[in-house]
């Protein structure tokens, strides 16, 4: 996958997405920065697909993190959003300062565990997954 400019060094990530899709009903996983790039996907994304699920997704978490003050009275951070389809579910969390990680799997997957592996492969990755706000150069 080749979803970032070229100006643009970074870890190849999608080995760990790799990891976390061998999880039994597992299906995709893509890590994408809050605007809408993906970075980094799993084996079986490719690039039209992953970009699909970018546009889409950073809309959901958009509209997720707004409904914060529907949870709670305190201004509590947006962590995790899932989608259940009649075959299987989307799941969408916060991975770093400006990133966030969507995965997909089937019917039957422990939903508690996938939920806690997204979250350790976040963890196992800290830094990397963080992206800087890019910076508007005037040139289109």
């Amino acid at each position: 996958m080749n979803a970032l400019p070229k100006s643009k060094v970074r870890p190849d990530l999608s080995w760990i997405l790799d990891e976390l899709v061998k999880t039994p009903e597992a299906r995709h996983a893509v890590l994408l920065t809050a605007d809408g790039l993906a970075m980094a996907a799993s084996k079986d994304v490719g690039d039209v697909l992953a970009d699909t699920i970018a546009a889409s997704t950073t809309g959901l978490q958009s509209l997720s993190r707004n409904c914060a003050q529907f949870v709670s009275d305190q201004d509590t951070p947006w962590q995790q959003t899932m989608v259940q389809y009649r075959d299987g579910f989307l799941f969408v969390i916060a991975a770093g300062n400006g990133s966030f990680l969507v995965a997909s799997a089937g019917m039957h997957v422990e939903v508690t565990n996938f939920s806690y592996l997204m979250a350790d492969t976040v963890k196992r990755l800290g830094d990397a997954m963080a992206v800087e706000a890019r910076q508007h150069t005037g040139q289109e």
